[in-house]
């Protein structure tokens, strides 16, 4: 389910709504059903992270594309003209088919009070489907139909069962005890919680000093709510887009949390933007933000100097069977021995790919081992060269498939192919025949890594 385990913790004024309470009073009586009054208005609203999403064949895990500074792009956000009344009635009839009866927002009709603020152009009173309302709202205040529909999913599954009276998540402050969702109820009901958040990403945009996480600036974003301890950590938000969903839902997903998707992390994991960002490149496509994808193969950005080569034999890139190595330790983790003048380029390597690991590493590390390749004996290991070490091996078999895995201790597909790459290395789960996931190998000359390493700390 995608309703909350700790909602958001919001600014007064996303709670009252433009006009104050009276507004969303009205709004109330109004905007509910006329076929058959809304049923669940006792629902739990999302929050911190919400729930975990509801498991889909497409992005079962986290895919290494998730930018905490560039959730969606400002040209997608406000791109009210995505998608017709039409196009979203469609939409709504096909994610929201499991929905059946009178009361889903597919086949519900709606009466609305129409609204008048500042910053959207009015809104006249009318009636009629919940996509002619949807597409009404979203011309009004130049927001996009998509995100609306996705943030509707992705706080109270609202897209696939009767809407809840918080369908939005719109006036739930987690001000409740233990920063539990603290709902108003002025702001229950369809029309409301539409217009509430359609009209409030849009103050947002007209009135940039409401955003609580500055554009173009570093922020400490929390991990969950305040009362789990868990912190904070930094993020460069890059957009108004962005800044707008942290604003709502002040929460970025950790390490734990992106490698679980669509299920739960830890005890400090969240999943509200998480979820908004899956659902929407399930549902729609990009959303222009995010890091671009390699999909195991494609180009990564290396840094200068560390340019690496597809060769199978390390003395054809200068490195000698037999040569000096030297210990590797991480954060108090031993991997044994590795190439003379390597340590640095591999602790750049594991601080980049553990905090991706869920549960982090276990015992079953290693790294230099006189021996052959154990897929081809014909060979030398690139671990005879002290070039190769194994990570959470006993968990990542030879053998086992470099992607669409999951669970503890489990090395993400993706991310370790951008990460690897990154640092001159080769991953053993793109390997073209027997896949080896535990694995990872060097593919620069000592002379590229002393180069780099004297630019490192």
């Amino acid at each position: 389910m995608l309703g909350g385990l700790a909602p958001r913790r919001r600014p007064l004024w996303l709670i009252l709504g433009p006009t104050g309470a009276a507004v969303g009073l009205v709004a109330v009586v109004l905007g509910v059903a006329i076929v058959g009054i809304v049923a669940s208005l006792g629902a739990h609203v999302s929050g911190a992270a919400g729930h975990p999403a509801t498991p889909t064949p497409s992005g079962a895990t986290g895919d290494g594309s998730w930018d905490a500074g560039n959730i969606i792009s400002d040209a997608v956000f406000y791109n009210a003209a995505a998608m017709t009344a039409e196009q979203i009635q469609a939409f709504l009839d096909g994610k929201g088919g499991v929905c059946l009866g009178g009361d889903c927002l597919r086949s519900a009709r709606f009466v609305w009070p129409g609204a008048a603020v500042g910053w959207c152009r009015p809104v006249p009173a009318g009636s009629g489907s919940f996509a002619v309302m949807l597409s009404m709202v979203s011309a009004a205040c130049g927001i996009n139909p998509q995100v609306s529909l996705v943030m509707i999913q992705k706080e109270s599954q609202g897209l696939t069962r009767v809407p809840p009276a918080a369908l939005t998540g719109f006036g739930c402050p987690d001000t409740g005890a233990g920063g539990s969702a603290n709902c108003d109820a002025g702001s229950a009901g369809v029309w409301a919680q539409t217009w509430g958040m359609v009209q409030a990403f849009a103050h947002l945009r007209a009135d940039p000093s409401r955003i609580n996480y500055p554009v173009g600036q570093t922020s400490q974003i929390l991990w969950n709510v305040v009362e789990t301890g868990c912190g904070a950590g930094p993020v460069l938000v890059r957009d108004t887009a962005t800044a707008t969903l942290y604003t709502y839902t002040p929460y970025q997903p950790n390490a734990a949390s992106l490698a679980a998707y669509p299920g739960t992390g830890d005890g400090c994991s969240s999943y509200g933007n998480r979820n908004f960002y899956r659902l929407f490149t399930e549902y729609f496509g990009s959303t222009g933000g995010g890091k671009p994808l390699t999909g195991g193969g494609g180009p990564v950005y290396t840094p200068v100097g560390l340019a690496q080569n597809d060769s199978q034999d390390p003395t054809s890139f200068g490195w000698v069977h037999g040569g000096p190595v030297e210990p590797l330790v991480w954060q108090g983790h031993s991997f044994g021995r590795v190439a003379a003048g390597t340590t640095k380029l591999w602790t750049a390597m594991l601080d980049e790919l553990v905090p991706l690991i869920p549960g982090g590493l276990t015992a079953d590390l290693g790294c230099f081992e006189d021996r052959a390749n154990v897929n081809n004996p014909a060979v030398l290991s690139f671990h005879a060269y002290g070039l190769a070490c194994d990570v959470n091996s006993g968990d990542n078999p030879n053998g086992a498939p470099g992607y669409g895995r999951t669970g503890r201790y489990v090395i993400p597909g993706p991310q370790a192919h951008d990460i690897a790459a990154k640092f001159c290395m080769q991953w053993g789960g793109d390997f073209r025949g027997v896949q080896d996931p535990m694995h990872v190998e060097i593919h620069c000359t000592p002379t590229q890594i002393a180069a780099w390493s004297v630019t490192q700390p």
